[in-house]
């Protein structure tokens, strides 16, 4: 229902009156919370408004929010909770535990097979309780009582056993990481650890393995946003993958048998890889005190040293980006993370004890290189390298989907007149009396001709690949030495220098917007402190969504200038405030 964005089509604000009517619904719909409950849920002083929503199924719905978050939406008079609701009382519905690998496929718009749920409770017909067909439930992933989604039972428990867990238990409604996830805050879902007997946590980390080892490219692998960032999350509608895509449960039971007889691929020895090293490094590597931990600085100081003598390359992995590897470890309850900055996410909480780690043997040779420092000298001076990409988007999916790419891929400027070429050719649209023209089929021309344009149907090959990229959308890519790139989509903030002064008429240099570019703040402030021999601090600026500020004694803006430019390899043109540097000394003539 959500899995595409939908249309805005009217917001109001919630009178007290109504607050009351719909608190009186919510008890009389939803028996298990207490009156307490619905009270914080639906507060008399807090903002509190209502917006009428259109979705791509053309369903008009009823969206209620408080503090900008949707805890409710009502449809046909009845009202749903959202996965922000779900969140604050993971009890208020009966909930179907299933395998993280699921996740995938039910975002993609599958519904959730009936093999796929790990039952709680011995089987038998009252397994479920009173669960009715029709009735609403929520699903939740094992080792987090969390819910990630909402749905609607496809059977009664009754039936559900008598079928011997075979065919479709739940159609999913909402799901965490789709358009009504990302109408709210788009945070997390917390962290809230099942209480198990000693013999169900032994089966269930038991079966865990066995499901990962199974699933080699869908292991551990929740979502794009991109969230992530959410940015990246990529949202399949429902109808469109129903044919393609193979039910969720009975998948995930059919790889299981078939792993054995088959070699692993690439693809899945790199998933594998960076799960081993993920696993050892926040349960040996990682300490309290380096909470806050750059994603980045993660992957080089804390991952890579598990990994000796093979580098991690998330391109040979089922992620190909790093920020999606680390959602799906989120989502199992692995960690936690926080946007710092637009592009720049940290990992803040770490949790050693989940059951995936109950049973991991760090190697004992990587064990005693974490008694090493993290970082040399040398590696503080990596040369950052600055290329020009171009992503996919909505506007030209369709031209590349063929050659397998999907929205967020970045490609440079010669990738993309390549694609181009090939699917001109593939497709026949070369002009057979004029080579240097191209016929414009209706993906082509849906792409790049303007509304005054509409009857034209041949085009220059340049103009055409032209065209085409401009539709595109511009983005950096920004790598250091040999780690993997990261890609900022649309423009790049330059790092800002500025004097400012304070108390006692001193001067404080300040330096922004470090993050961006990769760099590690405390690592870059230690090197001023040391090469300049004055105070050196980093902090946090009073506005939200900005990452940390380095605060330097004096005006040193010629020193960190030539500190980019020289040391860290960045263009002049990602540099401003080099004009406040002071003037050199004139020696006086005699």
């Amino acid at each position: 229902m959500f899995l595409k964005p939908f249309r805005v089509k009217a917001q109001t604000s919630v009178k007290t009156s109504d607050r009351k009517k719909l608190r009186a619904d919510i008890l009389q719909q939803y028996p298990k919370l207490s009156e307490d409950d619905v009270t914080k849920l639906i507060p008399n002083k807090e903002e509190m408004t209502l917006t009428k929503i259109n979705t791509h199924g053309d369903d008009n719905i009823v969206l209620f929010s408080v503090a900008k978050n949707p805890i409710f939406y009502e449809l046909f008079r009845k009202f749903y909770p959202t996965v922000y609701t779900m969140w604050q009382y993971p009890d208020m519905l009966p909930a179907f535990r299933t395998w993280p690998p699921v996740f995938e496929k039910l975002q993609k718009g599958a519904d959730l097979m009936l093999p796929g749920v790990v039952p709680d409770k011995e089987p038998s017909p009252k397994m479920f309780g009173n669960l009715q067909k029709g009735d609403l439930v929520c699903v939740t992933l094992a080792g987090n009582k969390s819910p990630v989604a909402l749905g609607k039972a496809l059977l009664s428990g009754e039936d559900m056993y008598m079928s011997a867990m075979r065919g479709k238990g739940v159609s999913v409604l909402h799901i965490y990481g789709d358009a009504l996830w990302e109408f709210g805050d788009k945070s997390q879902p917390p962290v809230i650890p099942e209480v198990l007997s000693q013999t169900e946590s032994e089966n269930l980390v038991e079966q865990t393995d066995t499901v990962d080892s199974a699933n080699g490219e869908v292991s551990s692998k929740l979502k794009e946003n991109d969230l992530p960032d959410v940015d990246n999350l990529q949202i399949v509608d429902k109808d469109d993958n129903r044919e393609g895509a193979v039910a969720a449960g009975n998948e995930v039971e059919q790889e299981d048998t078939d792993s054995d007889d088959e070699d692993k691929d690439p693809v899945a020895e790199m998933d594998e890889l960076l799960n081993f090293c993920f696993l050892c490094a926040i349960k040996s590597r990682v300490k309290k005190s380096d909470l806050p931990l750059l994603t980045g600085n993660f992957l080089r100081g804390y991952m890579q040293p598990f990994s000796p003598g093979k580098q991690l390359d998330l391109k040979k992995s089922s992620f190909k980006k790093f920020s999606k590897f680390l959602q799906a470890k989120v989502g199992e309850g692995y960690i936690t993370m926080k946007q710092q900055s637009k592009g720049v996410d940290a990992i803040t909480e770490i949790y050693k004890s989940h059951l995936g780690l109950r049973d991991l043997k760090v190697p004992e040779v990587v064990e005693e290189e974490t008694t090493k420092p993290s970082q040399s000298e040398e590696e503080v001076f990596k040369p950052l390298t600055f290329t020009d990409v171009y992503c996919v988007n909505g506007a030209t999916h369709d031209l590349f989907k063929d050659a397998g790419l999907c929205k967020g891929e970045a490609l440079l400027i010669s990738d993309v007149r390549q694609l181009v070429t090939d699917y001109i050719k593939t497709n026949n649209l070369q002009h057979e009396d004029n080579k240097k023209l191209v016929t414009l089929d209706p993906i082509l021309a849906h792409i790049i001709l303007k509304p005054s344009e509409g009857d034209l149907d041949r085009m220059n090959w340049e103009q055409v690949i032209n065209r085409v990229v401009g539709k595109m959308q511009a983005g950096i890519a920004i790598s250091a030495g040999s780690d993997p790139p990261v890609i900022k989509k649309g423009k790049l903030d330059p790092i800002k220098l500025e004097v400012s002064m304070r108390a006692s008429s001193k001067k404080v240099t300040i330096v922004d917007n470090l993050e961006d570019y990769g760099i590690d703040v405390k690592a870059f402030s230690k090197l001023v402190q040391k090469s300049v021999a004055c105070s050196c601090s980093v902090v946090q600026p009073e506005q939200k969504n900005k990452g940390a500020q380095v605060l330097i004694q004096g005006n040193q803006i010629s020193f960190v200038a030539n500190l980019l430019i020289d040391k860290y390899k960045i263009p002049r043109r990602y540099i401003t405030g080099m004009e406040n540097a002071p003037a050199p000394k004139q020696t006086k003539k005699r």
